[in-house]
């Protein structure tokens, strides 16, 4: 989609690079081909980190050198003890997953740092105000944002009022899209980890406040590692069979 020249001739025009990511769950391998493969000034994580893969610990790592982080809702069920509230068709996976990898892996101080994510942040691009969640503005966790069932519900915010106008910036769907819906222009970069779109390999999003662009990529990276741990740490071979085939493997 073109993006309305109004909104991206907003930019100072700075020559800044953005790069936006979410949803790699525990798959450090995708992310590393990302961070290693762009040239970018300012980065942004839309949440989950965690679950189904088998490194949380090491995606924690590199998410650090992020400058803003946000949690999702895997993020939150592992730092919180409480129900992911995820689609029901890998609801088993994710309880197999975090019971059996990620608290396990994920020491007190990670917790703690899961714990202490924002659900929501104000983002500067390059002189632009960008709104980030991992879902939606009026549910910064659960509810998953489609461009075919976007409303204007979703941008109410949970006292009723209506978030600002201009770019927001979701994840949770694994769906890398970007579209206009009246005055907000809707942006999801896609699953860095685990993408459920059209594509096998990792999606995110370079913003490129010069050009004036949003650089929608995928990036290729061997995927023998994953298959491998997973192979050697999920002893459920029906989980197995699932799992490899959510990854894509």
């Amino acid at each position: 989609m073109q993006v309305p020249d109004a909104f991206i001739q907003s930019f100072n025009a700075l020559d800044m690079r953005v790069l936006v990511v979410s949803d790699v769950h525990a798959n450090p391998w995708a992310l590393k081909a990302i961070v290693e493969s762009e040239r970018y000034d300012k980065a942004v994580f839309l949440g989950d980190a965690v679950d189904y893969g088998p490194r949380p610990g090491d995606v924690l790592d590199t998410l650090r050198t992020f400058d803003v982080i946000l949690s999702g809702n895997h993020d939150y069920a592992a730092a919180h003890g409480v129900d992911c509230m995820c689609g029901q068709d890998n609801h088993d996976l994710s309880v197999y997953t975090r019971e059996n990898i990620t608290m396990k892996d994920l020491g007190r101080e990670e917790r703690s740092f899961l714990a202490s994510l924002p659900e929501s942040a104000e983002v500067d691009l390059d002189g632009v105000r960008a709104q980030a969640y991992h879902a939606t503005p009026a549910d910064h966790l659960y509810r998953y944002l489609y461009p075919w069932s976007i409303s204007r519900d979703d941008f109410r915010d949970t006292l009723g009022r209506e978030v600002p106008e201009g770019l927001v910036m979701v994840g949770h769907t694994h769906y890398q899209f970007l579209t206009q819906y009246m005055g907000w222009v809707i942006m999801n970069p896609g699953s860095a980890g685990q993408p459920r779109d059209n594509s096998p390999w990792p999606g995110y999003c370079v913003i490129d406040t010069e050009g004036q662009a949003f650089e929608f990529k995928r990036v290729r990276y061997e995927k023998s590692p994953l298959r491998k741990e997973l192979r050697e740490r999920v002893g459920d071979q029906q989980m197995l069979k699932r799992l490899v085939s959510l990854f894509r493997l």
